[in-house]
């Protein structure tokens, strides 16, 4: 179980106008290893809301959200699908966010501290009807990812490897902005630190920094732009595990 603390700045200008919306996410997010077989392992992913503001006045926080995701031997996340009778709707760039609980970027070979690795990477984009849960968006070509062993240190009583990992990746939204469906398309520019326990085999903490500058494609607001820049925080509080107490 971990906290998801997410503070996002999200800056929106079409022709003479242009607004600004700040929020705080407080969440529980838990991850649950469903299957592991042939190299592909399936995990439910739960998102559960515990606070949010948006410019300084508390929200109705979202309903909670469960996903069903599959991850390839080499980390990268090939489904994302719903779950439930009722499942949320899926917005799969911002699970794609959520991916580091998974793990850091594997290393091609043994690495030593200081060394650096690259790998293209996929992003999950919508299917041409996000709005369906049910909806199983697929990993396209993307951008790129370098990572780099920055260090080994003890965090929270667990030997960790850190590492910086610095990504590009296009973006693609459906949003519902004014009461109009838009499609938004960019690049999104993040840099994250990850303090993996590599006996555990999990991530203890992951901090992230980004920035998506997206184009706005799709009723009045043709042409016009969005910026989001996002800072989250994940941090694990209890592990649970057969045998394990």
């Amino acid at each position: 179980m971990y906290t998801l603390v997410a503070d996002a700045t999200v800056r929106i200008a079409a022709g003479q106008a242009s607004t600004s919306e700040k929020s705080h996410l407080v969440a529980t997010t838990t991850i649950r290893v469903e299957d592991i077989a042939a190299g592909v392992t399936t995990l439910t992913l739960t998102v559960a809301a515990r606070s949010l503001v948006r410019d300084g006045k508390a929200a109705q926080v979202p309903a909670p959200q469960e996903i069903r995701m599959t991850v390839s031997a080499d980390g990268r996340v090939t489904q994302v699908t719903g779950v439930g009778s009722s499942p949320a709707s899926i917005e799969a760039a911002d699970v794609e966010d959520l991916v580091p609980l998974i793990g850091p970027p594997p290393p091609p070979a043994p690495v030593h501290l200081g060394d650096r690795w690259t790998r293209a990477t996929g992003t999950l984009a919508p299917s041409p009807s996000i709005a369906s849960p049910s909806s199983s968006p697929t990993a396209t070509a993307a951008g790129t990812q370098g990572s780099r062993l920055a260090a080994l240190r003890v965090v929270r009583d667990y030997r960790c490897a850190i590492v910086a990992v610095s990504t590009r990746r296009p973006v693609v939204r459906e949003r519902v902005i004014a009461q109009t469906p838009l499609r938004l398309e960019g690049i999104e520019f993040a840099a994250s630190e990850i303090a993996f326990a590599f006996r555990e085999g999990l991530p203890i903490t992951v901090a992230s920094d980004s920035e998506a500058r997206l184009g706005i494609s799709g009723g009045a607001a043709q042409g016009g732009s969005v910026v989001i820049s996002t800072t989250t925080t994940l941090t694990l509080q209890r592990r649970t595990a057969p045998g394990l107490r």
